[in-house]
């Protein structure tokens, strides 16, 4: 009994320093959790934009229909450039610049990536410029086609203005860094319709196609500050923003994307909202498209508005939550309440670059420019047929092919971005889909810089304007692509892809 009495006491004397130690190791667990927690909800990325108005002048040569010769007599909605600069927590850089114009030159690509790539310390390669296309701005690609001669004081003082404003906008952008969260949205639209259909003599021409493809999907990235304050949007359709010019030739708009950026901000509260032209090459708005007479059609402002708040309404319906909330919550509490439909992305940003050589055909027929030659109502096109004519009489001065810009951005380690220069056809977009073996990409044109129609290998027996006719002004070759274009692709994807997931091993 004694001996009982001896142990009970020693245990109890021990009992504090247990519990002490207990305690200690709860907490500790309870720290270890809540560190792990924490961590889970600290923020890996960063992001900054800014907007700026880049309206040209009236007066200035307008795009996007072959040469200069129609001038803006007014302005029907403002033209705009915005940027975005991502970061991860690695601290590689993402810059996103989207321009309200028909397309970039060369010379004006590479100075504002480079100075770009000056300002913030990036990746040349993480640097994309995109421009929606809009065939109601400024005349951008006059260092690309035949027989325009030099460029306006205009022309030259616009150009100057707009880096200015870029690169301004840049440094905004990079000194305006927060923490956020990155979401991608993917959605199905009908705003657009194949507009490669056959006349009744069963040609290619620019007509109606309800059978052709499109590129159905929207693809969205929002960027929330974890402050609470207002977002950021991105969205990318595959859409040729042609309605304003076909009722206001002279007029400056940003077109049906301008709607749809406009109706977005107030809708979603955005700080910002930009878009990005996909593989629009050979489609185009289908409001505008007469089935009864197989042709296209303006339709004026109300075509405008209803295409631009179509791709609007299914950018919000890819971006619906995925339950509502109940009646009796407040807007704001239920939104917080409410299952986001988007996929959260941890950045991991990476990219390469390839040039491709594109081979190109025989050139045309002479005849083709003896024939623009004698074209009574079009200086553009007199001066066109002198600057090919002289070289078939040389023989010399058509180029063999072009070095092709595509590149390959990854931003997290499932979502991909493909970006082809110039204009492709719709039909690249799954081909892109196939040769990357299934990884969740989606496909942008118009990007880095302009060049001229791509069409895929198949559209090419078939000829019409974007086999054939787009190349007919243009400085470099007016021939067809030769077959081979689609292999160059793929190869250079491959080499692409396999260069950024080495750079992770």
């Amino acid at each position: 009994m004694a001996e009982l009495i001896r142990l009970e006491k020693v245990s109890a004397m021990n009992r504090p320093q247990t519990f002490l130690r207990l305690t200690a190791l709860l907490l500790g667990a309870f720290a270890l959790v809540n560190l792990r927690a924490g961590a889970a909800e600290t923020p890996t990325a960063q992001a900054g934009w800014a907007e700026v108005d880049i309206t040209p002048p009236l007066g200035i040569g307008l795009g996007g229909r072959g040469g200069p010769e129609t001038t803006a007599k007014k302005i029907l909605d403002p033209l705009f450039a915005q940027v975005l600069f991502l970061k991860d927590a690695k601290g590689a850089g993402f810059v996103l610049v989207s321009f309200d114009v028909v397309g970039l030159p060369p010379s004006l690509s590479d100075r504002l990536r480079t100075r770009i790539v000056h300002e913030l310390g990036l990746d040349y390669n993480l640097v994309v410029l995109n421009a929606s296309h809009t065939h109601s701005g400024p005349y951008m690609i006059r260092e690309m086609m035949a027989g325009v001669g030099p460029a306006p004081e205009i022309e030259v003082e616009y150009f100057k203005t707009l880096t200015d404003k870029i690169i301004s906008a840049t440094r905004a952008a990079g000194k305006n860094l927060k923490p956020v969260t990155v979401e991608t949205f993917r959605g199905t639209s009908q705003v657009a319709i194949n507009r490669r259909g056959k006349n009744k003599a069963g040609k290619v021409g620019l007509l109606p196609n309800p059978n052709g493809p499109i590129n159905e999907e929207v693809w969205v990235l929002k960027v929330s500050p974890t402050d609470g304050s207002a977002p950021a949007l991105v969205f990318s359709y595959a859409c040729h923003p042609v309605i304003v010019y076909g009722f206001a030739g002279a007029a400056i708009s940003a077109d049906f994307p301008g709607v749809t950026r406009n109706i977005l901000r107030e809708k979603l509260g955005a700080a910002q909202v930009q878009f990005v032209q996909g593989t629009a090459g050979n489609v185009r708005p289908r409001v505008t498209a007469n089935l009864e007479n197989n042709t296209f059609r303006s339709g004026g402002a109300t075509n405008l508005f209803l295409a631009g708040k179509q791709l609007a309404d299914d950018i919000l319906a890819a971006m619906k939550p995925l339950s509502q909330p109940s009646a009796t919550v407040s807007p704001s509490d239920g939104e917080r309440g409410a299952k986001s439909s988007g996929k959260k992305l941890v950045l991991n940003l990476a990219a390469a670059a390839d040039r491709p050589f594109f081979l190109r055909g025989n050139p045309p027929p002479r005849e083709i420019y003896e024939t623009m030659a004698k074209d009574a109502q079009s200086e553009f096109r007199r001066a066109v047929a002198a600057y090919w004519l002289a070289r078939y009489d040389s023989g010399e001065g058509f180029a063999k092919g072009d070095p092709w810009p595509v590149g390959l951005v990854r931003l997290a380690d499932d979502e991909w971005i493909c970006c082809f220069a110039g204009e492709p056809c719709v039909e690249w977009s799954q081909k892109v889909k196939q040769w990357l073996g299934g990884r969740n990409v989606f496909v942008w044109g118009y990007s880095q810089q302009g060049l001229t129609y791509l069409p895929t290998e198949a559209l090419l027996p078939e000829g019409g304007y974007e086999v054939d006719e787009c190349n007919y002004a243009r400085a470099q070759s007016p021939a067809r692509f030769a077959p081979g274009i689609e292999d160059a692709v793929r190869r250079s994807l491959r080499r692409q892809l396999a260069f950024v997931e080495a750079r992770d091993k």
